[in-house]
């Protein structure tokens, strides 16, 4: 087991690789997504370049400078149509800390989020900014970060595009409360931000601090399924890889699973942290990248006896009401 430190990020890799898969539009459709990975300080994290005929939009920024500058170049590659618009799925500074590298080189773009979760940003950047620059240091990490404008519609369309909307489905739980998911309707093209993790990658746990919480991102899972989603893209992946299809999905819910049947069911300081690290990776081998062993120590210190807390700037020990959670099944 590994401690999260200036050392063990950094060996994710120095640069971020200029890696594009693209997701064609059919015919009856204009809009086009491309995906960039962060592989770097950024945690692998997905962002979602979406073009239109006219326009184009981003959806999640990443964690670090350099990352983001890295972003700004693979942009110029793929569109010379202005960004008109940048979202972020969630609070979590993996997917926002970055935006204003962002924002400057497309100054036209308007930041969003939805409410709540510009509510947890506007509380949590500065914060999580202090974390971030002790682990990767000061000059990866903006200081003073932008804070997204809530988006308070349940979708929206880009210029010259007004027949193909792009929805955004919200509150949802996964890794983390208050989540937005991006539906293209016309493509069947589901961008899942953490609510869906690509395959081979220990997922991000911390914020489960109660079973109704991981209950509702099973929930979460239920729903996506039944949308019948032909690409659906992850918000953490190792490799940019064909999206098409339900498998990170499946692999999403069997982590999740063994979670509540192993873990949760356990209760609370069951395993020391290198017994759970032990458990965890006996259960699901062979997921050594380096931002999956970040993530799998993220939580095994968060949830073993006597380890590190991770520092959270919401009480996620209020969400004891998977009903209230799951609001939208009526």
């Amino acid at each position: 087991m590994i401690s999260i430190s200036q050392s063990s990020i950094f060996f994710l890799g120095s640069f971020a690789a200029l890696l594009g898969t693209s997701y064609c539009a059919p015919a009856n459709s204009p809009l086009r997504v491309e995906t960039f990975i962060h592989q770097d300080v950024s945690l692998n994290m997905v962002s979602s370049l979406v073009i239109g005929s006219e326009a184009a939009m981003l959806i999640d920024l990443p964690l670090a400078i350099s990352s983001a500058k890295s972003l700004n170049a693979w942009v110029r590659t793929k569109t010379n149509k202005p960004i008109v618009a940048a979202f972020t799925s969630h609070n979590h500074p993996d997917h926002y800390l970055g935006a204003r590298i962002f924002l400057d080189e497309f100054p036209n773009a308007t930041f969003y989020a939805n409410p709540n979760a510009v509510e947890g940003i506007t509380i949590g950047a500065p914060i999580t900014s202090a974390y971030w620059s002790s682990v990767i240091g000061p000059s990866e990490v903006v200081q003073n970060a932008s804070v997204p404008t809530p988006f308070p519609y349940s979708f929206f369309t880009l210029p010259g595009d007004p027949e193909y909307p792009i929805h955004l489905i919200q509150p949802l739980t996964g890794d983390t409360v208050d989540e937005t998911l991006f539906w293209i309707p016309s493509s069947r093209t589901l961008i899942s931000g953490d609510t869906v993790y690509g395959g081979k990658m220990h997922i991000f746990m911390a914020d489960m601090l109660t079973p109704e919480l991981t209950a509702s991102w099973v929930s979460t899972l239920d729903f996506l399924s039944n949308m019948k989603p032909k690409v659906i893209i992850p918000g953490h992946s190792l490799a940019n890889v064909s999206f098409v299809g339900t498998e990170n999905i499946k692999s999403t819910r069997e982590y999740l699973e063994f979670w509540q049947t192993e873990v949760e069911a356990k209760g609370s300081d069951y395993y020391t942290p290198q017994e759970l690290y032990q458990l965890l990776d006996q259960r699901f081998p062979g997921r050594h990248d380096s931002t999956s062993e970040v993530l799998l120590n993220i939580t095994v210190e968060n949830f073993g006896k006597g380890g590190t807390r991770f520092a959270h700037f919401i009480d996620f020990t209020v969400y004891t009401d998977e009903k209230e959670l799951d609001g939208w099944e009526l």
